[in-house]
Order: C-alpha cells, then structure tokens, then sequence
C-alpha cells in the first residue's frame, strides 16, 4: 500500500509541481504583508499614509498641509509618519474635521530602520520593483519547499523494497531536474530584478537624510473624520525663467513664462497639488526708522563715523538641475488636460496655482512648468550708442507686458536662432525695450572725435573746451529701418560753467526716458542709404578753476 501511494505520488508530473509550487507561492507571500504592515509597530489607524493636499512654495521654504483619516469612534493616537527632517517645528497647526477633538501633540525624529523605511516612500518605481522582486522570492521558496517535499519523499520509498522504485527512478531524476532548472531560472531573474532595484534605488528621488519627523496627535471623535496637519519646511523653492521670440519679419513678439521648481525637503512629492507664490519669506518683514543724526562739538578735529545697520539680505536661490517632462498616451477620446495655470494678485502678492498634480522629488532636479504666455505685435527698431560701441542691436516693444511678473532670467531667440540671455525686469524693458542681439548690417563708423581747448579774455579770463563727434550709419539690409542713436550733453552743476551744445540734424528727444543729459535721435533709414550725426559741445569756466567730470 504504502509504495503504491509513493509510486503515485513519484509518478506526479510536470503540470502537479508547478501547480503544487503556485499553492505554495501563495502560502509563501501571505507572511509578507504582515511583515510590511508591521514594520512601524503601529495599528492600522497609526500604518495610513497621509496624503498631501497642498503645497505652497515660496523663495527658500515650503508650506505643506497633509490630511489623515480618523477611523471608528472614541479615542485613539493619529500618526503622521516619514515627515520632512528640516520641518519648522513651531509652524506646526493641527486642524480636526467635523465634530472630532484634538488632544495633546508629540513630535519625535526617528533615525535607523525607521528612516530607511520611509526614503523610498512614495516611488512608485521603487515600490513596483520591490513587490515584483517580493513575488520572485516567494516563488523562489515555494520552488524549494517542492524539491524538499521531492526530497523527503523519496527517502520515504527508500525504506520499502518494492520493486516499483527502480521502475520510478527515471521519473524522480526528471522531476528532480525539473525543479532544478525552475529553481535555476528562479534565481536568475532573482537577480536580475534586484540589480533593477538597486539601480532605482541608486539613481531615485529620495531623501538623502538619515532621520524623520513622526507627529503623533491624539484625538477624540465619534464618527470617522479628518485631520489636517500643517507645516512650513525648509529647502525648497522656485524661480521664474523667461523665453521672448521675435519674427523681425512679421514684427510678432511671444514670451513665455516658465516656473523652475526644486526641492530638498527630505519629503518626495508625488502627484500634489502646487501654488507658487512670488513671497520671500527671508526678507524683512518691516521697514527702518530714520537716522537721526546726533550733533556734539570737539576740542579737537576727530573722524567721526556713522554705522548704519544694513538690511538683510535675500537668501540664496536654491540650486537646482533641470528634468524633461515626458507625455504619456491619452485614452482613446479622453479630454486632454488643462495646463492653463491660474494667477492671483493678492496686494502685491503674485500666486500661480497649478491646474496638474505635480510629482516634485527630494533630489534637487528641477521640474519646470509653463506659468504664462504673452504674444502679440511688436515695434521693431535698431539703436546704436556709438560713443560707447560702434555696433548697433536689434529692439522690440512689448505692450503686453505685465507687471505681475517677476523678476527672472530671459532668453532671447531673433527668428528661431538663440542670440543670448539678458534679465527680465518690468520696469526696465518696458522703459528701454527688449534687445534681441547685435545687427551686423548696421554699420556704424566714426568719423570724427577731437577735443580743442583755449583762453579767451584779459580781466576775466575764461577757459574753452569744445568737443567734436561725428558718426555715420550706413543700412546695409534690403528694407528700410527705424534707427535710434543715443547720445549725451554734457551737464552744468556750477553757476560758472556755461555749456553749449549743437546737434546736427537736431534731437528727437532730450532727457530720454527721464534720463538726465541723454539725447535721442529717431529716423527712418531706407535701404543701402547712410547718415551723419554730428555732435559739438563748448564748455566755458573760469581759467583759474579747474575742470571734474562726474
């Protein structure tokens, strides 16, 4: 009887082990999920990830609020584990949902396994990869636990005589082989998935600290609820970048606002809701009384010097290294989605609220964002300064700008070639203009610039300085352009300096642009034609006195 049972139980095939094995897969996993709920030492309630609602960033430091749900009834320890090590703790606020209670809060770092725990938290790569190389493991064993079951039941049959074992001897080494070869292909892809792992893990957005935050709040509530906590953190932060695209054909203008956003916080933000607000905290938050000058006489003369306190300065622009955004496939007929970002102007207070959820990791690469676009038609000019370089550049007007943007880099692209970056200021390019670049068919050439200086008078004798320059400006583009040159006059701050200036053709505009003693000339400038500009100063002081500029 007994070798029937084994010879049936030896005469399994192929199909009876791998499915024997599957069962034990199966019973092989069931321990690891309590292994990975357990590994906080915290009940259910305790185990829940919180989910970040919202994140405002700022110039340094982000605002983040998170919520966490409060099951069953009566009182009980909520846990908001895997925070951020840099959490400004006195920031912290609590703020319970409906009808629950909030108690006394306790906030604790952890360090070691727990903080291993959570570095990798939140990477859906990270965790895919890990539950795939759980299931190769468990496989793997379950694989073992079939060539032991193979094993002890053949030295179950070794202890009968039964002339069946040599019968079955064939059938043992096939399905022994079998197992062998399973067990073999098991550990290769054992391996091969861990050095996936590894390699995520090597290259991942994660914490680079060795310790977490774990805010326990208890609370009191009848029916299930919600607790929201909120904090500031430091290292984060964001800056806008600017790119202006000029057709000098169709005198069309485009520029596009962009946020570039990092963040080392020690917290990986998958999939949040972000607000960017043009805010820095760092700055002084009051203005400085006046200085109130406190008059003593001396006998003797005595260097007196006055220290003022400086303002504070800005803080440091967080670093950060750029990322490419990939698109995924949309669903057949699925709406696209809106990237539109809205903006707020709160007194001053400039907020861009992200329309997408943003995955923003603890890394420091920079993810980047379209905020805002402005078009529309241009003024186009070229504006030469020749008494400080004979070059001339390329200028465009730009009505729409706004003032709600802030201060930032800007890239200048002039009918699809990039020609430089300069800085995006309000003030400034709606003042000047924006410069796209030199233009090397604008020749500028000088011709003349000398200085004559004499006496004149017998009783009150004065001295004469007269300065001579003169400049050509030759169109060598195929159309006619708007030309623009500045110059300058000099400026009398004494009663008995006398100056005088002559300009050939005459100015357009003195005082340009509210600037004291620059001049500018405006003119259309056809095709292959040129121009002189001719400037001639006299300057007339008295001969015992002598001459300081600036």
């Amino acid at each position: 009887m007994n070798a029937r049972l084994a010879q049936c139980s030896i005469s399994m095939d192929n199909a009876g082990l791998r499915k024997l094995s599957k069962q034990m897969t199966k019973t092989a996993a069931m321990p690891l999920v309590f292994l990975s709920t357990a590994a906080f030492g915290l009940s259910s309630a305790q185990a829940a990830v919180s989910v970040v609602e919202n994140v405002t960033i700022y110039q340094g430091l982000a605002s983040v609020t998170r919520a966490l749900p409060i099951t069953g009834s009566g009182e009980q320890t909520v846990v908001f584990s895997c925070l951020s090590p840099q959490i400004d703790k006195e920031s912290l606020s609590v703020q319970a949902m409906d009808s629950a209670r909030v108690g006394e809060i306790s906030i604790e770092e952890l360090t070691g396994e727990q903080a291993a725990q959570c570095q990798y938290q939140g990477d859906a790569k990270v965790q895919t990869q890990q539950n795939t190389l759980a299931n190769i493991n468990a496989e793997l064993e379950a694989a073992r636990l079939a060539k032991a079951y193979l094993q002890n039941l053949t030295k179950a049959t070794q202890v009968n005589t039964d002339s069946t074992i040599a019968n079955n001897a064939r059938d043992i080494e096939s399905q022994a082989t079998s197992i062998n070869q399973r067990i073999l292909e098991i550990q290769q892809r054992q391996a091969r998935a861990q050095d996936a792992l590894n390699q995520l893990m090597a290259g991942s957005a994660t914490s680079t600290f060795n310790n977490v935050t774990q805010v326990s709040v208890r609370t009191a509530s009848r029916t299930p609820s919600t607790l929201k906590l909120h904090y500031q953190v430091s290292g984060a932060g964001w800056e806008p970048a600017y790119q202006a695209r000029l057709n000098t054909n169709s005198e069309q203008l485009s520029i596009t606002a962009s946020a570039i956003i990092a963040q080392q916080t020690g917290e990986n933000w998958t999939n949040v809701p972000v607000t960017l607000s043009t805010v820095n905290p760092n700055q002084s938050t009051t203005g400085q009384l006046p200085y109130v000058q406190r008059l003593s006489l001396y006998e003797e003369n005595q260097d007196a010097k006055v220290r003022r306190e400086s303002p504070m300065m800005d803080a440091a622009p967080v670093m950060m290294a750029e990322t490419a955004y990939t698109k995924g496939a949309a669903a057949p007929m699925a709406p696209l989605p809106n990237f539109t970002v809205s903006s707020q102007n709160k007194n001053g207070i400039i907020e861009y609220r992200l329309p997408q959820l943003v995955s923003i990791p603890s890394d420091g690469r920079r993810v980047r964002t379209v905020i805002g676009e402005q078009s529309g038609s241009s003024k186009l000019w070229i504006r030469s300064t020749p008494s400080v370089e004979t070059a001339a550049y390329w200028y465009a007007s730009a009505p729409f700008l706004t003032p709600d943007w802030v201060d930032g880099s800007l890239q200048l692209y002039r009918d699809d070639n990039y020609v430089g970056q300069s800085r995006y200021s309000y003030q400034m390019l709606k003042e000047q203009g924006i410069g796209f670049g030199s233009d090397s068919n604008m020749m500028v050439k000088e011709l003349t610039n000398e200085d004559k200086q004499g006496e004149k008078g017998v009783l009150n004798r004065t001295q004469t300085l007269t300065t001579t320059n003169a400049y050509q400006f030759t169109n060598q583009h195929n159309r006619g352009v708007r030309l623009q040159v500045l110059g300058s006059e000099p400026i009398s701050r004494d009663d008995s300096l006398k100056v005088t200036v002559t300009h050939t053709p005459p100015v357009t505009e003195r005082d340009w642009n509210d600037n004291q003693g620059i001049v500018a000339w405006e003119f259309d400038l056809g095709s292959k034609q040129s121009k002189v500009i001719r400037s001639t100063s006299q300057i007339s002081y008295p001969a015992n006195k002598l001459l300081s500029g600036n």
